[in-house]
């Protein structure tokens, strides 16, 4: 296994560093953070940490406007998507991706998963995705998971999810955006319980 940086420049005047574990795979497996959750963070930490016991490559992203310390934009999504698209075109050709994304990047996996010829390839783990997500995730496969008092993905954004015979819906009950609960002690039971949805996913997916 080897551990490197994709060093490349960004629209906000920064170099951004995109991680990248190496172990021999045909898969890699695509971390895409939230606005304000970056990849160290428990739900993507423990998603990466699953992708290498499967045997995945590791890509973790890191958008511009964070390396730089600057508020987020939401007219420059487009601007964040076609970076990450950049970073994964630096690199060689793999035969299967997995897009595991959280919150705002769940619109920026799908923009990334939408570039012709992508879709194909990719399987999505979405991870309390919002509203502008949605018809991203109806053209995908995979699994979604959000909590069941997240204001920004709601029971009537998930019921446009049903049908889907592609896409595995998770509701967590009364989980927050971050999938937590007011509890410590109950919110790591349900952290586990979310990393047994991870396994299905994997194993789904592989």
């Amino acid at each position: 296994m080897s551990v490197s940086s994709i060093v490349m420049s960004s629209h906000w005047g920064r170099e951004v560093r995109h991680k990248l574990v190496s172990q021999g795979s045909k898969v890699l497996a695509v971390v895409f953070p939230g606005q304000n959750y970056s990849a160290e963070r428990p739900l993507l930490e423990y998603a990466g940490k699953l992708a290498r016991e499967y045997g995945c490559d590791l890509l973790l992203l890191e958008y511009g406007y964070q390396t730089a310390r600057v508020p987020f934009k939401r007219e420059e999504i487009d601007i964040v998507a076609e970076e990450c698209k950049v970073a994964l075109a630096s690199l060689p050709e793999y035969e299967q991706l997995l897009f595991i994304s959280k919150s705002m990047g769940t619109i920026v996996a799908g923009k990334v998963a939408a570039e012709p010829g992508m879709g194909e390839k990719v399987s999505h783990l979405f991870l309390t995705p919002v509203a502008e997500s949605i018809p991203f995730i109806r053209q995908s496969r995979g699994s979604v998971i959000y909590g069941g008092s997240d204001p920004m993905f709601t029971g009537q954004h998930s019921a446009e999810l049903s049908g889907l015979n592609q896409v595995r819906v998770y509701r967590i009950d009364d989980a927050n955006h971050s999938l937590e609960v007011e509890s410590v002690n109950e919110s790591l039971a349900v952290l586990l319980v979310i990393i047994n949805f991870y396994h299905e996913f994997f194993r789904d997916s592989l």
